[in-house]
């Protein structure tokens, strides 16, 4: 699969919530201060995929990433990253480590991040627990994927890994968790 940039991703996302009359939902583009700020504010530099999703949008509103994570703004990345590092702390045997920096939250504790240390690194997940295990599935393989995949699945209505795109009359944006044998429709 010819993955596309995020930026496109964001378009085809934009696209469909604007068919629904939901695009007003979504944050306007982080701007080049606000992503040098963050980054004086974590001592890294963000992952550039991750660069690219704020320039998209300084957060996803009421819109969420499959199952029911929402697009961290600027300022929520830094809270969200200081939370994880002060509760997980940074040794050796630390569940959580101060290279990851979140870039989604199911708004329960658990965090979507990048690893900055390594930049070709999978998604990584961080649950309240200190765990957490996403499936194998190559939407989570890197951010451009998970964007183009919830993209497609947008578009197509078919269901991506074990979740349908929400529903049109649903309030918020959340995806469906489907059961195994359910049908993809």
């Amino acid at each position: 699969m010819e993955l596309r940039p995020i930026s496109e991703s964001w378009h085809r996302i934009e696209s469909w919530l604007r068919d629904r009359e939901r695009s007003r939902e979504l944050a306007s583009p982080a701007t080049s201060q606000d992503i040098a700020w963050v980054e004086g504010r974590l001592s890294e530099n963000l992952h550039p995929d991750h660069r690219q999703l704020l320039l998209g949008h300084n957060g996803s509103g009421s819109f969420t990433l499959p199952p029911h994570y929402e697009i961290l703004s600027t300022s929520e990345v830094v809270d969200a990253w200081r939370i994880k590092t002060d509760v997980w702390g940074d040794h050796p045997r630390s569940p959580y480590h101060r290279h990851w920096v979140p870039f989604a939250s199911d708004r329960a504790g658990g965090v979507l991040y990048l690893d900055v240390s390594r930049p070709r690194e999978r998604i990584g997940a961080h649950d309240k627990e200190g765990t957490s295990l996403l499936s194998p599935h190559s939407m989570w393989a890197s951010l451009p994927s998970l964007m183009h995949h919830a993209a497609d699945a947008l578009e197509s209505g078919h269901r991506l890994d074990r979740y349908r795109r929400p529903s049109d009359e649903d309030d918020f944006l959340l995806w469906e968790v489907v059961l195994p044998d359910a049908d993809d429709n």
